[in-house]
């Protein structure tokens, strides 16, 4: 009995051991199950913040690439422009041109620039460069730039029809008033008598260039008053008037007894009288109107400087322009 009592004690303990065993591995079985499942979780938070950052860098990329894209396009948009404005009427290559013209081509020092010197038609001349609408030129009266409108690859050669320089014109119509409209020169030949004019606007202008005095009249106040002087002057010159006279009412007053008329403007037409109006209504102020490349010029007199001068016809309001008819 009492060996059969021991027995059962001592398996009964080995009961307890094993059940407290099992209950270990159940509990540590749990914790290692857990431990994987943070790191799991672990591992796909960084598995997500790693793709955000991808993404954020990726987009950072595409916006960084999308700018420098338009960067680039704006680039070649400018630079295009550029190419465009200067892509203008020189096409000649370099070497020999001719001036095509039917009175003058005024030789400047740049692009709109001083005017130096004159070129007469046909006359030859070295083309070294271009500029928009411009030459570039070496000429026996030296180096300068020429509008590209007026030199050909051959002599006998001459541009037909109106000359347009788009400009806001505050001269435009037959009032004078405020218009934005291109200012149009008309070249004429120069057998003409308004050819004839603009040859004596400039033999004259030419003539009074520092080398001697303008012949003013005593009541001009030595220049001051010269405007109308100097135009009858190269009208006369020209055959179209038999006198000269010392305002600008007289001056109107001639040319309407030889058949001249008032006419709207634009266009121009080189050899046209103009009449300006400045310190009082009505005409005070009078020139010749010229061509200069394909914009319109007027020679007149500088009461400042007490010479003739060219000027641009719209710098001072027209109210009058006389053509004869």
């Amino acid at each position: 009995m009492k060996k059969y009592s021991l027995l059962f004690v001592f398996m009964l303990c080995i009961l307890s051991v094993s059940i407290v065993f099992g209950n270990d591995e159940s509990e540590s079985g749990s914790d290692l199950d857990d431990s994987l499942s943070a790191a799991e979780v672990s591992e796909s938070g960084s598995s997500e913040n790693l793709d955000a950052s991808t993404a954020k860098s990726d987009e950072k990329a595409s916006e960084e690439s999308k700018s420098k894209t338009s960067e680039a396009k704006e680039e070649k948009a400018e630079k295009d422009k550029k190419e465009e404005e200067n892509n203008g009427l020189a096409k000649l290559p370099n070497g020999k041109g001719y001036v095509g013209v039917y009175s003058y081509l005024n030789l400047r020092d740049g692009v709109w620039g001083n005017i130096t010197g004159s070129l007469y038609n046909n006359e030859e001349v070295t083309i070294t460069g271009r500029d928009g609408d411009w030459y570039k030129v070496s000429t026996s009266k030296g180096d300068g730039y020429a509008h590209a409108r007026y030199i050909f690859d051959a002599p006998d050669k001459r541009y037909s029809g109106n000359e347009v320089l788009e400009s806001d014109n505050p001269n435009g119509g037959s009032s004078g008033g405020t218009v934005n409209a291109p200012d149009v020169i008309i070249n004429v030949d120069g057998d003409s008598l308004q050819g004839k004019v603009v040859n004596a606007a400039k033999q004259i202008h030419d003539k009074y260039q520092g080398y001697q005095a303008f012949p003013y009249d005593p009541l001009t106040e030595g220049g001051n008053l010269g405007c109308a002087q100097v135009a009858t002057t190269v009208l006369k010159a020209a055959g179209v008037l038999d006198r000269t006279c010392l305002n600008c009412t007289g001056t109107i007053s001639m040319l309407e007894a030889v058949g001249w008329s008032s006419v709207s403007w634009p266009p121009y037409q080189a050899g046209d009288v103009v009449f300006w109006e400045t310190y009082q209504p009505g005409p005070s102020h009078v020139g010749i109107v010229m061509n200069s490349g394909n914009s319109a010029q007027a020679m007149n007199n500088s009461s400042s400087k007490r010479m003739p001068q060219y000027s641009d016809i719209t710098s001072m309001k027209i109210c009058k322009i006389m053509r004869k008819i």
